[in-house]
Parts: C-alpha cells; structure tokens; sequence
C-alpha cells in the first residue's frame, strides 16, 4: 500500500509542482483523490499502473483540482477502456462533465457511474477497504476523505504450524480466514492456535482544501497518514481564514489533535520556491511531518 502525491501544488502549476492530485494503490486497485491540471503528465511518468484506476474522489470544483479529470476519461475512452469508473465529487459534478460531452470537448464511451456527495458517511465499500467522507471548511463547498481498510488477519505462526505439520495450501487458508481444520490423524487445529488476533487496518485521510475544522480532525483521527494542506506559513493564519485554507502550524496542529501517525504536506503555494520553512513550522508541532514534492512515494504501514 502506497500514496504518490502527482500534484502538489496550490492554485497552478509551477516548473517543480503540478496541480493537486495523490494516487493511492493497495493491492493493484489504484484511488485517486483530486485531479488538477497535468495528472495524466504525472500519472505517465509515475511507477502506478494508471489503468487500474478504479475511483477518483474529487473535493472541490475549483480548476486546479478538478481540471485534469476530462483529459483522464478521454484518455481511458481512446484506450478502449471497459472497466468501469466511480467518480465522487460535490454537486455539480455531474452537470461539468455533461457539459463538457454535450459541446464534444470530452465524450466517454466505458462505463462511468458520477455520484455526487450529499451527506457525510460511507461513500465506497470494497471487501477489503472503504472510504468515508466529511465536508470540510473551504470557500466552496468541498469534502475531504478517509482510507480506511478494514481489519486484517492476524500473524500466521509459521514455525507451529510446520511443528504441527500443518501441510501448505488450503488447510492453512481456512485457519487464516478463522475456521478450525481437521489434520489426517484426526487431530482438530483452532485457528486460534496458529493465527494471531486480527490487525488494525491502515488508513490515510486526505484533507484539501480547508481552514481547521472539526471534521478534518474526524477524519484524520488515528490514521497512519494525513495528507494535509499547507497552502501558507503561519505568519498568514489570519488571512487564511478568507482564503478557506491552513498554514502548515495549522496542518501539524490538526495531525497532532488527530493523533496520526504521520503527515504529508502539500498544496504548497507557489510563492515557496524552497518551502523549508513550513516544514521547520510543522515539525515543531507535529515531529513526524513531511515535505510532498511532485512524484514522492510513501509506503503505508499500520502501528503493528
């Protein structure tokens, strides 16, 4: 399980940063959160396996989180593309894309399901991960996201399981998945015996754009990485409230209320060329904050 943050920057792209976007990929399935101008540049040059993009999960209608998206849907239309697509965003999602079909600047010929976000709750629902949704602070209406995996088997004692001559295949399977087996000479095997007890899942909040709020916290709380705005230094706080968005002391201050593990900055704005000093402001906050730039990759581990 990895994030690759493709666009990190805020408002427009720069020469070092593209718009917002961040590629999530856990056992081939590949999430994408906002899709701003150049994803697809950014998606080509990165390691993901960009057709295997299952969800884009758009937070807000301004241009450069959303203005990447017709070019990825023409794209999988001229690749022939069969495997469908959810695309989440806030209402008038829906209308964009219609619009943008109706005057031919994009057609799209795969199956596309556009789900436009009402209320807080659970958007996605796979058999081993889902994804919830809060409304975050902004000058727009936006929403903000949490990965969440859903509990994992626990530590399969190999050396007790070759003790018990326990043979590898499907006996080992059915103690994993929580059920009892029976061995040739009879002798009855609980999954208990030889499997741990089940492991947190791991999770990722992805919170852009957005003052501090509440429901930044609630969705970032316990996770293993936040992925948080850092539009400005705190020398702004005050005029950010106009803006809709956080400093990088607001964003480590909200990792630390949360309790995540660790932080990602970005949505860096262009004015930062060197934008070591909102990483010096964060860390001062919250020690486990980190610096995002175009194309970085973070392994997601768990506590455990």
């Amino acid at each position: 399980m990895r994030v690759v943050t493709l666009g990190t920057s805020a408002g427009r792209p720069t020469a070092q940063r593209s718009a917002s976007a961040v590629a999530l990929e856990y056992e081939g399935d590949v999430i994408l959160f906002d899709c701003g101008e150049g994803t697809q540049a950014q998606l080509a040059r990165s390691p993901l396996r960009w057709g295997n993009i299952n969800a884009i999960f758009i937070g807000h209608l301004h241009g450069d989180h959303v203005n990447g998206l017709p070019g990825i849907l023409g794209t999988f239309s001229l690749t022939d593309r069969t495997m469908p697509l959810k695309v989440f965003g806030p209402p008038g999602i829906k209308r964009y894309l219609e619009i943008l079909q109706e005057i031919k600047t994009v057609w799209i010929n795969f199956p596309v399901e556009i789900i436009e976000i009402r209320k807080s709750g659970t958007l996605l629902d796979e058999k081993k991960y889902q994804v919830e949704t809060a409304r975050l602070d902004h000058v727009i209406e936006c929403w903000g996201y949490v990965f969440r995996e859903k509990p994992r088997p626990g530590h399969f004692d190999e050396a007790k399981a070759e003790a018990l001559k326990i043979p590898h295949g499907p006996l080992r399977s059915r103690l994993v998945q929580g059920q009892s087996i029976t061995l040739e000479n009879g002798q009855v095997i609980a999954p208990q015996e030889i499997v741990g007890p089940p492991r947190p899942g791991r999770s990722v909040a992805y919170c852009l754009d957005t003052c501090p709020c509440e429901n930044a916290i609630f969705l970032a709380r316990g996770t293993d990485l936040l992925i948080h705005e850092s539009t400005f230094d705190d020398s702004l706080r005050e005029e950010m409230k106009k803006w809709g968005h956080s400093t990088s002391g607001q964003a480590a201050e909200t990792a630390l209320k949360a309790k995540s593990r660790r932080l990602i900055l970005t949505h860096i704005s262009p004015r930062y060329a060197e934008p070591e000093l909102l990483l010096k402001e964060a860390k001062g906050i919250f020690p486990e904050a980190e610096m995002a730039w175009d194309l970085n990759e973070f392994i997601v581990e768990s506590a455990e």
